[in-house]
């Protein structure tokens, strides 16, 4: 099972990458949603500014679940040691997502 992992981790990584960088933007959405509800007291208790923080919320969490998945594959295959290689080049793409990883993976060990 775990060669099947090593072969195809380059395309399991893509996927939650992928996945991490669209729960950001939807979760930057919301954060935006609930500071423009924030500016006077009565669209605080609105439901859109309710639901904009639980959004928030959500995708924060979402994406911590992708950087937990993101951990075990590294643990599983070792792929931040071979970024270098021509498979791993789509996370330059991702730079930012994988800079967070970094910082991600150094608080979580």
């Amino acid at each position: 099972m775990t060669d099947l992992v090593k072969m195809y981790c380059d395309v399991i990584l893509k996927k939650i990458v992928t996945k991490i960088q669209r729960d950001q933007k939807a979760k930057n959405r919301a954060e935006e949603r609930r500071s423009e509800n924030s500016l006077d007291g009565k669209s605080v208790r609105t439901q859109r500014h309710w639901k904009a923080a639980a959004d928030s919320e959500f995708y924060y969490n979402e994406m911590v679940k992708g950087y937990r998945q993101m951990k075990e594959l590294d643990r599983l295959t070792s792929w931040s040691d071979n970024l270098h290689q021509e498979r791993f080049k789509f996370m330059e793409k991702y730079e930012e997502v994988l800079e967070e990883y970094i910082g991600y993976h150094k608080e979580v060990v």
